[in-house]
């Protein structure tokens, strides 16, 4: 994950792998290893969620959510510290270290 908060203009999206299978269409889901494994939590509600403990410094993130839809990533000071891509839209090494919480919309 990226440690910026994204303020380009929207381009063309790369390539996003299908969904994990537990990760449903309209949920931003959150997983405690690389590669979409060892699923940490699902959200879909717009509105600033804490990301359960454990999490740890390694992990990944699948965005799920309708069409088009951003997540926005949080440090513990509640500081916006990463924009995601539309959705679909994914980072299969990531790092939570940084990460307290997330609005999934």
């Amino acid at each position: 994950m990226a440690l910026a908060v994204s303020t380009a203009p929207a381009t063309a999206q790369p390539t996003v792998a299908a969904a994990p299978s537990d990760c449903p269409h309209g949920y931003f889901c959150g997983y405690k290893r690389a590669n979409f494994q060892g699923l940490g939590f699902r959200f879909k509600d717009c509105y600033m969620q804490e990301i359960p403990s454990g999490m740890g410094s390694g992990g990944s993130w699948y965005n799920n959510q309708t069409e088009g839809t951003m997540a926005v990533l949080y440090n513990k000071a509640k500081e916006p510290i990463f924009v995601t891509d539309g959705a679909p839209s994914q980072d299969a090494h990531g790092s939570w270290a940084p990460v307290w919480y997330v609005d999934a919309c």
